[in-house]
């Protein structure tokens, strides 16, 4: 439910952010847009990456809870500075704070989540952790967009007002708690024995390098899609497509139920750990999704669109959590790894997008982009995990890539 409210309220300020670009008399409507726009992305994304590796360490030492709170804390103010903005240096400014206080929030919470948990009960609880946060981006993206219809700043008191529901919530149930936070330092000798029964270490490397690489892109696509493409949809023809707020949510939410129905079933079972096509057919998966954004118009092929590229960051996110926690001791930092690295590659997708924006005006410039990046991956994620096999091979006679662990 945490995550669920936690997704709702960052769905709907970040709708309410792009769409303020297409109201015809916001200061936040230039005709760079596009650029401005991915560089705030990027700014916020880089914020996060840092938060997310070194401020989550704090929960490993001082426990689950505080982290939990403050960062909670953090990211309900910002939508009520977001909705008092009026200049670009405005956002830019809440939008470095913000991002630390999500470096605290999410990783602290995916730790709690796992704590003292391994195999399939740890990745039945990470499926849980999905489902809950695709449905807060389900419903907070056309919800936004519907209230952004009637008012452009109406998205921002909604998400201050979720954050502080669940802010309230999570005091009164660590409270009764007690002393304890949900903080279960693992027991490193249980970890070792469970990586024992895990393939051999290169193979397991090769895996977490092209989740991390795979969820980086995946988030580098979802930020294009999720924040540029709604401004272009919502600006009348012929500089966009005229679909109303409420449409470009329920587009931009089809990412979400598709990602909720795959965590459905891979947070249900283990048959794809350490499986590699289900990896790259993920990334395949992502780039068929952008490449539509790319050239459709319609809503039903938009939608379609947002289904497929939603499977496929559905399966990169709980192989990249899943393959960073497994046989790990310290689960926050280790987290903290994960968001980090997805957060990086938001910034660097978006620093690429804004860059080649600046020369390339099409509308649909950055569509293209975000899938020749996807392509670009998974040719990477294949070179990472071919070496893998063959130095398994020579060292512990490891499948090679035809057999059914391929």
């Amino acid at each position: 439910m945490a995550a669920a409210l936690a997704d709702m309220l960052i769905g709907t300020s970040a709708l309410g952010l792009t769409l303020l670009g297409a109201v015809e008399d916001s200061p936040f409507n230039v005709p760079d847009f596009n650029f401005r726009f991915a560089m705030l992305l990027a700014v916020g994304g880089l914020g996060t990456a840092f938060g997310s590796i070194y401020l989550s360490r704090l929960s490993d030492h001082f426990g689950r809870r505080p982290l939990i709170l403050i960062g909670l804390f953090g990211l309900t103010a910002s939508c009520l500075l977001f909705a008092a903005s009026t200049r670009w240096w405005h956002l830019f400014a809440i939008t470095v704070v913000r991002s630390g206080f999500m470096g605290m929030f999410w990783p602290g919470l995916e730790a709690r989540i796992t704590d003292g948990f391994e195999g399939a009960e740890m990745t039945r609880r990470l499926g849980w952790f999905g489902i809950s946060f695709s449905l807060g981006l389900l419903l907070g993206y056309p919800i936004s967009g519907l209230l952004h219809d009637s008012s452009p700043r109406t998205p921002f008191y909604l998400g201050a007002g979720i954050g502080a529901f669940l802010l309230t919530l999570l005091y009164v149930v660590f409270r009764r708690d007690g002393s304890h936070d949900g903080h279960v330092l693992d027991d490193p000798e249980s970890a070792a024995n469970h990586a024992e029964a895990l393939p051999p270490r290169p193979i397991r490397r090769a895996f977490l390098l092209s989740a991390w690489i795979g969820n980086a892109l995946a988030y580098a696509g979802a930020g294009v899609l999720r924040n540029l493409f709604p401004r272009f949809a919502n600006l009348p023809a012929p500089d966009g497509l005229g679909l109303s707020g409420f449409e470009v949510g329920l587009v931009a939410s089809g990412m979400g139920v598709a990602m909720l129905l795959t965590f459905v079933i891979f947070g249900g079972s283990h048959f794809w750990h350490y499986r590699y096509r289900y990896l790259i057919g993920g990334q395949l998966a992502m780039l068929a999704g952008a490449a539509m954004f790319a050239v459709v118009s319609s809503i039903p092929l938009l939608f379609a669109g947002a289904l497929t590229f939603g499977v496929g960051a559905g399966i990169i996110y709980i192989s990249s959590i899943y393959y960073s926690l497994a046989g790990q001791a310290k689960r926050a930092g280790q987290s903290g790894l994960h968001e980090g690295i997805l957060c990086f590659g938001w910034c660097g997708g978006m620093l690429i997008v804004a860059l080649i924006s600046l020369h390339v005006t099409a509308a649909r410039t950055p569509f293209w982009t975000c899938a020749a990046i996807l392509a670009a991956g998974a040719l990477v994620q294949t070179t990472i995990y071919t070496t893998a096999l063959k130095r398994a091979g020579e060292v512990d006679g490891y499948p090679d890539p035809g057999s059914e662990l391929a």
